[in-house]
């Protein structure tokens, strides 16, 4: 090989080794920056995986919490009194607690996801007051509409509804709170009662006073001209009849005297057991007086003692115009069962005794006014006497139930309260 051809070969492997020792430098230096990018890299990454974890646990916290107020919100409206009903815009039912199925007879699941309309505008008469205020923003406050209860009767409610808002104030549906009021409405209805019974009684007092002098003077009258009257002489049996009609109307008008008058009354501690033992020991003679096939049964220990603070003459005129009432009531005959109970798990400070018949019952609209004044089932009754039971009893402080099926008999029972109550 000749001189330059060898200078050129050196010079050619020189250049190459100069490029190749540059390209390895130009390598380190690239691969240093790709390892400083990887280790930045991988901080950022942990930094990133740091701050996924401090959000998830900050998230895990938020829901904990919100789980936890939607817990409590649900606790408070399930131990409300008051029924709640919620609805979405749709009139879908959202909301509804144990209070509102009390009230309504709708189990939850009945509800719940179900249209509104559908569900509560069974009657054409129903008042849909949660819907006005949906379409139409009329909200309510402090009014009373009926709810239609799930087996059928009517249930008098107050009530508020309110549109439902998000923070933005987009609507979200309304809600409606509501509260069975039958008991105020039936105690109005009492009051209204007593009220126009106490003007009744007033007048009838009045009256009484009235009548009762010429209704003496006329029986007086009435004996003179039968004393006067031969005894097979026809025109005494008018007087009679005379004589009887008298009697009846005074008794009508003592009646009302001992109504319309306020109660007096000794209290003392009664022994209910002896006492309806007595009493009704005097039935069993009036019941054989009249000829009547009537058996009667004491259903009580008589060995316990059921004490009560009572005036012993006043609850003898009660059990006994209650007993015969019973008897007169099976003109067929049957069986008139007295019971005793010193308590029950309902009105457990109460000793209540019963009177039951197997006569002929009392029709539903009647046995709603059996205990008003003048009113009666009797041929020739005054239809003062349940009234003056009742008021005996309501001076007590105790309260009469009573139950009839037409045809099997009615049951009456009295409640006084024991001695301790």
């Amino acid at each position: 090989m000749s001189l330059p051809s060898r200078l050129d070969k050196k010079s050619h492997d020189v250049n190459m080794s100069e490029v190749l020792q540059k390209a390895f430098e130009e390598f380190q230096v690239r691969a240093e920056k790709l390892s400083q990018a990887y280790e930045a890299m991988q901080a950022d990454f942990k930094n990133v995986n740091l701050e996924l974890d401090r959000k998830n646990a900050e998230l895990a916290l938020s829901l904990r919490s919100q789980q936890e107020m939607q817990t409590y919100l649900n606790s408070i409206l399930e131990s409300m009194h008051n029924g709640v009903i919620g609805i979405d815009t749709s009139g879908k039912i959202t909301q509804f607690n144990r209070a509102a199925s009390e009230i309504t007879g709708y189990a939850t699941g009945e509800v719940v996801h179900g249209d509104y309309r559908n569900i509560f505008a069974a009657k054409p008469d129903q008042a849909l007051s949660l819907l006005d205020t949906l379409e139409k923003g009329k909200e309510h406050k402090r009014d009373e509409k009926v709810i239609w209860h799930k087996d059928g009767h009517p249930v008098p409610v107050s009530m508020q509804t309110a549109l439902l808002k998000d923070v933005d104030g987009a609507l979200l549906g309304a809600v409606e709170i509501f509260s069975d009021i039958s008991r105020i409405k039936a105690m109005e209805q009492e009051m209204q009662r007593t009220k126009r019974l106490a003007v009744l009684g007033e007048m009838a007092a009045t009256v009484a006073h009235e009548i009762r002098n010429p209704l003496g003077a006329m029986g007086v009258w009435a004996g003179l001209l039968e004393r006067d009257l031969e005894p097979e002489d026809q025109r005494r049996k008018t007087v009679n009849r005379i004589t009887e009609g008298l009697g009846r109307l005074n008794r009508i008008v003592s009646n009302l005297l001992v109504y319309s008058r306020p109660i007096r009354a000794s209290l003392r501690e009664v022994d209910l057991a002896l006492l309806l033992d007595e009493i009704i020991d005097f039935v069993q003679i009036e019941v054989e007086r009249l000829g009547q096939d009537v058996a009667i049964v004491k259903a009580w220990d008589k060995a316990s003692p059921a004490v009560v603070m009572a005036d012993p003459e006043k609850l003898q005129q009660v059990v006994m115009n209650l007993c015969l009432n019973a008897v007169q009531a099976m003109h067929d005959g049957g069986a008139l069962t007295v019971g005793l109970e010193r308590s029950t798990r309902e009105f457990a400070d109460y000793t209540h005794f019963s009177i039951a018949d197997t006569g002929s019952g009392i029709e539903k609209e009647k046995l709603e006014k059996i205990f008003d004044p003048f009113f009666t089932t009797k041929e020739n009754g005054t239809g003062l006497g349940l009234a003056i039971v009742k008021k005996i009893i309501e001076f007590h402080s105790g309260f009469i139930r009573i139950h009839s099926d037409v045809g099997n008999g009615t049951a009456v029972s009295v409640f006084l309260p024991g001695k301790n109550a």
